[in-house]
This record gives structure tokens, sequence and C-alpha cells, in this order.
């Protein structure tokens, strides 16, 4: 090979990480942007209750619609990236949940506020599967781990900004030129993304379409699975997707592994729904101090699930026990997180409550990682499946608890009741979630799946 085609080989592939650090760059800010308008109207709570006349029951309603919107939505903003491709589909929910925003920001009574959330859900539904699929286009196998962090740490990051920079902005601006600016945000991500992305590595320019370069092949692979390889693994998921079904029904562990999601995403819900309002009313803060007081807690969450990760894979690597791994960590984290907001109901300043929320927080984020890799250790090449259960099961705690924490709110508003009721709840929550990593086998694989092999491999991949 001369000097000119070795320099011609070495640019070319500097291009091609140039073009993949890009992609990666793109998504996570699509995330970030996302939680952006997914979360300010935590801040805004009690600013929009004044300016509609919204009851805290009816608010309740109004943090909970998203969830709806966003459980019914999963599947088809999944389907539609398969079906016009992910260059056309991720910048048409962004404009979407864009303009849903600036519904929201119009909206004039509880009617067009509800719904303008429910539909913002489900055009945001997308985001996860859309994400994933960008991931596996482009992206070698060995890259999807740091990949799919890398997303998941821009919607904890986006939502901890959004926090500080919403109280902010609130301080000059009304909550609905707030919401217009943010709205701006999504459009032109998306007009940026569909300028610069391909739904395919090789359809895009500086991208070579040699097979030595798809994201197919892995380290030590010679070969990306090809058609034949998915036929007959579909033939086989098909033949015994009844008798897997009935075992994950009868399994302890799936159903251990479900209502552990629903206790987190429902007690994950006070902190990016009810916690600014809370501290308001309960310690007498203003609007802006609640909402950066708020971005501590969630700060928790993204250490907690970044420790969480080294955690479990340094125990399993040095005791070998899957069991002390996931289910142990993931119950003392749960307890412990549990205990510490029992503590936080104890403060007599939002200083100290807010510092023991965010030390609960953090153990609340440490048992993130282990329902992961809990999940794909026990569902292998089924994994797909059991995951999406898992994250049904949370949306639908996290649908659930503004709604009630909005009753509950609007009954001590009224009575004059003890606020600590509130964390009492969310505490009871999270120990409840502990209790059911003790059903949590994460050796009970699906019949006929080899525990340890395809589970593994899957986590090490995901």
């Amino acid at each position: 090979m001369s000097i000119d085609e070795r320099s011609e080989e070495v640019t070319s592939g500097g291009r091609q990480a140039v073009v993949r650090i890009g992609v990666m760059i793109f998504v996570g800010l699509a995330a970030s942007s996302a939680y952006l308008t997914r979360h300010c109207i935590a801040v805004a709570n009690t600013s929009i209750q004044a300016d509609l006349s919204l009851s805290d029951e009816q608010m309740g309603w109004v943090l909970g619609a998203f969830s709806a919107g966003y459980f019914i939505f999963q599947i088809p903003g999944g389907w539609l990236g398969n079906r016009i491709g992910s260059r056309a589909a991720f910048p048409l929910i962004s404009t979407l949940w864009s303009l849903f925003t600036l519904w929201t920001a119009a909206s004039m009574s509880y009617a067009s506020m509800l719904a303008s959330r429910a539909v913002f859900g489900a055009a945001q539904a997308g985001l996860v599967p859309l994400s994933a699929k960008v991931i596996n286009d482009w992206f070698p196998v060995n890259w999807r781990g740091v990949c799919s962090g890398v997303v998941g740490a821009s919607m904890s990051i986006g939502g901890v900004i959004t926090m500080g920079l919403t109280a902010e902005l609130m301080l000059h601006y009304d909550w609905r030129e707030v919401f217009r600016g943010y709205s701006l945000v999504g459009i032109v991500w998306a007009i940026a993304f569909y300028l610069f992305f391909r739904t395919l590595p090789e359809e895009h320019p500086w991208m070579r379409a040699a097979r030595d370069d798809s994201p197919d092949r892995d380290i030590g692979s010679e070969r990306g699975p090809t058609a034949d390889d998915v036929k007959t693994e579909s033939v086989a998921a098909e033949l015994s997707s009844g008798e897997v079904f009935l075992h994950m029904i009868g399994s302890l562990t799936f159903w251990g592994i479900n209502v552990q999601s629903f206790f987190r995403a429902a007690g994950y819900g006070l902190l990016v729904t009810w916690l600014p309002a809370f501290l308001e009313y309960r310690f007498g803060v203003s609007n802006d101090e609640a909402g950066k007081y708020t971005m501590y807690p969630l700060a928790g969450v993204i250490l907690g699930s970044l420790s969480g990760g080294l955690l479990i894979d340094a125990i399993l690597k040095l005791t070998g026990n899957k069991w002390i791994s996931r289910s142990g960590v993931a119950f003392v984290s749960l307890g412990v997180c549990g205990v510490l907001m029992l503590a936080a109901s104890q403060a007599a300043a939002a200083t100290m409550f807010v510092v023991l929320m965010a030390a609960a927080s953090y153990f609340s984020g440490l048992a993130s990682p282990p329902a992961w890799a809990a999940t794909m250790d026990v569902a292998g090449r089924y994994t797909s499946v059991v995951v999406g259960a898992m994250n049904m099961a949370g949306t639908v705690g996290a649908f659930m608890m503004p709604i009630v924490l909005g009753y509950m709110i609007g009954d001590i508003k009224e009575t004059g009741g003890d606020w600590n009721l509130v964390i009492y709840f969310v505490a009871a929550i999270y120990l409840l979630g502990s209790a059911c990593w003790l059903a949590v086998n994460p050796n009970d694989a699906p019949p006929g799946e080899a525990v340890g092999s395809l589970g593994t491999e899957n986590s090490r991949q995901s």
C-alpha cells in the first residue's frame, strides 16, 4: 500500500469516527431536549395552578397525563422508525413534542392542559425505541453499552439542567414564555439532525459501505447476523413463546422485577412532578429556590446510577454470585433509600431536607443497574420482551404517582394535615420496592435458556 493510499485510509477512518461521534452527540441532545420540555412543568407547577385556577387534584391528573400517552404509544413509536426510517421519524417526533409544548403554553383551561400533556407524552414515546434503533444501526456491538450509557446520562442531565434553568428563567419570564422558548430547542434539533444524519451508515457520504465497516461486526466476529440467522431465531422464539409466557407468569422473579419497577418509578415520580411544589408548601421557599433545590436529588440519582453499574460488576467479579450482585445490592439500596427519606421527613429546614433527599436519591439510583442486569440475566434472548414489560410496569407507577400525590397534597392543604405524610408515603413505596427483590432470583431463566450465556452477553452489550 502506497503512502497516499495509507493517508487516504486514515483520513477516511477519521471522518467515520467524527460522523459516529456526531450521531451519538445528536442522540444525547435529543434526550436532553426531551427532558427539558418534559420536566419543566414540575417547576412551573404552582404558577400554572394559579394561572388556570387548577386544584392540586387536577394538577395531579395533568402531571400524570404525560405517562398515559407515553405508555400507549411506546410500540407505535418504535414501529414508526422501522416504517419511515430514523432520519425522518426522529425529527418528526421532536417537532411534534415541540408543537405540543406550544399547545401547553397556549392552554387556557384544565381540559386543554390535560389533552396537550397526553399527546406530548405520546410524541415522546418514540424517544427510547428510536435512540435504540440509531445505536443498533450505527455502532458496533462492543460500543453499544457506552452509547446506551450516554443516552441515559443525557436524560438525567437534561432533567437536572431543566430544574435549575426553569427556576432561573421564571424569575424574569412568565411560564408560558419559558415553555415557548423550550419548544424551539426541539425544532432546531430536528432540522440539524435531518441535515446531518442518515438512517444507515452507508447512506452517509463520509461513511464507507464496505462490509468490514458494518456496525454489526464485533471484535473477533467475521460477519454480522444474516437474514437466515434472524429467521431461524424468530421461528425458535415463535415455537417457544407459549412456554416462555407461562414460565414468566408463574415466575416470582418476573413479578418481583416488574413490581419493583412500578415502585421505583413511582418513587422517582415525586422528584420530577411534585417535589418543587412540596418544597414551596412545606418550607415556604420561593419558586426559583424550589426548582434549584430539586436539582440535587436528581443529581443524586445520576451519581447512583453511574456508580451502581461499577458496583454490581465489581461484586460479581469478586464473589461470582449473581444474587448478591443484583438482588442483594438492590434490596439494600432501596431499603437505605427508604430509611433516609424517613430521616428527611424530620428535617426542620429545607437545606437539610434536600441533603437527605439527595442521599436517598443516590441509593435509589444505585438500584437501577441491578434491575437492568437481573432482567437480562433471566431473560436471555427474550430480553426485549421482559425489559418491555418492566418498562411498562414502571410507566404505570409514573402515571399513578402524581395523581395520588395531587389528592394527598390537596387534602393536607385543606385540612392542615402533616406534610410529612407525603414523605412517609414515598418512603414506604421504596421499602416495598426493596422487599420485591427478595423474590428475584437472577438465575431463574426461561425454559431452554442457558443462564449466564445469552443473558450475560446481553448485559455486556446493553
